[in-house]
């Protein structure tokens, strides 16, 4: 062939060469790129088939009423949740489209009516049980239905109207929000917990009134501390070596035939030229500024603990007569300000899950939002709306945590009773009392109220075994003196202020 012959290179124009290399190789990209593209589409197929077929519950959680813990005892149970995490093999994620799971946890507010929730897969319950158990013990976790299961999915709807948002992450994930740790007082280890003005404004939902906040979160790996790492080193003017990806690899490896031929020709390279490295900096790290070396050590704070992909979704649904969007659009927006910290991350609104109306324009794209929000936050979606971020045990922690001692916001479900152990010597069978047992190795004991009518007199009297071992004389009535009816009248000496002598006690 005429393009791999040196002496056509030799009399043929530039752009004839660039049109030969883009004939014969310019395929080569394109099919990296469609071929991507489609395994990507079917591994996000094959993914919403398994998690349409996984079980789901959820748990409803009465926080105790007199709790001390802070919110580092959530920041240990996110630590232990992370167990739920495997090592997912090739197959598992392309072919049975396996992935890592998600946990919900959630704030909701039924007409003023707080309650906390967490959904899981059936399979860990006990394992969410035992983390909240272990630093609550007085805490209530009950199964229940689905709250949310009434809203509607299309709107504009004849009853209900809604308005809601995602927030994302404004910078990048290594930099942290503000933590528990930011709010407590230095002198006296005082909480100015955050969470209590989120509750007093959920408290303020009225009848008719339904405000839902939601936050997913699926256990990540630990790739993501890698751009934290190289951002505290260029902090300290350490340059850390380039690395190719590997896509960039393979379309390197696919140009390097027409790279040759081109620059053989003409001399001009279609990779360019090599990136001069940067030279390191020692002294760099003794002109930090005071807040670089503060977002140098908020972001070692932070990728030095579990991190989590997490998506945050606040609702606002309300029946049509009682619907305020006006009032309740500036609660949605500055719910999580107070995380805010403006020189390492905050969140903020994502626009393109945002309903907007504010141009006539926006009106034809609002209900598309609206509905499409609200399926996203009743189904648990992972993947409609913003891309997630990544926080610690700690910034989820302080996001999602049960309310102190000190939180005296009003109507917030909360477990009065304590939880009892049974007595260590309890029986497990009720053999002691000699009642046979059901059939079957697993059935449960049969009570003196399922047997027949015959079967009853062999079941020996339980009250003749527990005889007392020393008998108890009958209580000695004591007389009662009664009452004089006209009191003896006071003596002349009697002072004022002073009891008579005489009056009856």
């Amino acid at each position: 062939m005429p393009i791999f012959d040196p002496a056509y290179w030799s009399v043929t124009s530039i752009d004839q060469i660039l049109y030969q290399i883009l004939v014969w190789f310019g395929w080569i990209p394109i099919a990296i790129v469609l071929f991507w593209g489609f395994a990507e589409m079917w591994k996000n197929y094959r993914q919403g088939i398994y998690a349409g077929n996984l079980p789901f519950i959820l748990l409803a959680i009465n926080v105790p009423a007199l709790t001390e813990q802070s919110p580092k005892a959530l920041e240990n149970f996110f630590a232990n949740l992370v167990g739920s995490k495997s090592t997912l093999l090739w197959k598992e994620v392309w072919m049975a489209g396996k992935t890592q799971p998600v946990f919900s946890l959630e704030i909701a507010s039924t007409e003023g009516r707080i309650q906390f929730f967490l959904r899981t897969q059936a399979r860990f319950r006990d394992m969410v049980e035992a983390g909240i158990y272990a630093e609550y013990p007085e805490a209530e976790i009950d199964e229940v239905e689905d709250y949310m299961a009434f809203a509607p999915e299309t709107f504009p709807d004849e009853k209900f109207d809604t308005w809601g948002t995602e927030f994302k992450l404004k910078k990048a994930d290594y930099f942290p929000i503000r933590t528990f740790v930011d709010f407590e007082d230095r002198l006296t280890q005082e909480l100015k917990d955050p969470l209590g003005s989120i509750l007093e404004h959920l408290a303020k939902m009225g009848p008719g009134e339904h405000f839902w906040i939601q936050f997913l979160i699926q256990p990540a790996d630990n790739e993501w501390k890698d751009a934290g790492i190289k951002f505290i080193n260029e902090s300290f003017g350490k340059v850390d070596k380039k690395k190719s990806g590997l896509i960039s690899q393979g379309i390197a490896g696919a140009l390097s035939i027409p790279n040759e031929i081109l620059s053989e020709a003409t001399g001009i390279s279609l990779m360019g030229a090599p990136a001069e490295e940067a030279e390191e900096d020692i002294w760099k790290a003794f002109r930090l500024t005071p807040i670089e070396k503060m977002q140098a050590d908020a972001v070692l704070n932070k990728v030095s603990k579990i991190g989590y992909h997490t998506k945050v979704r606040l609702v606002y649904l309300a029946d049509k007569r009682v619907y305020n969007k006006a009032a309740r659009a500036p609660m949605v927006k500055g719910l999580l300000n107070q995380y805010a910290n403006l020189n390492l991350n905050a969140y903020g609104l994502y626009g393109e899950g945002t309903p907007k109306d504010d141009y006539f324009w926006q009106k034809w794209s609002y209900p598309g939002r609206q509905s499409k929000l609200v399926s996203a936050i009743k189904s648990r979606s992972w993947g409609i709306g913003a891309n997630p971020g990544i926080l610690s045990t700690e910034e989820l922690a302080t996001l999602w945590h049960f309310p102190t001692i000190l939180i005296k916001a009003p109507l917030v479900e909360k477990a009065y009773a304590r939880r009892g152990e049974p007595p260590v010597g309890l029986p497990q069978s009720l053999d002691y009392l000699g009642l046979p047992e059901a059939p079957g190795p697993a059935g449960p004991p049969v009570l003196p109220t399922q047997l027949p009518a015959e079967d009853f007199e062999e079941i020996p009297a339980v009250a003749e075994k527990f005889e007392p071992a020393v008998a108890v004389e009958p209580a000695v009535e004591l007389p009662h003196p009664e009452r004089p009816t006209q009191p003896e009248p006071a003596s002349e000496n009697v002072g004022a202020g002073e009891i008579p002598p005489n009056l009856p006690i």
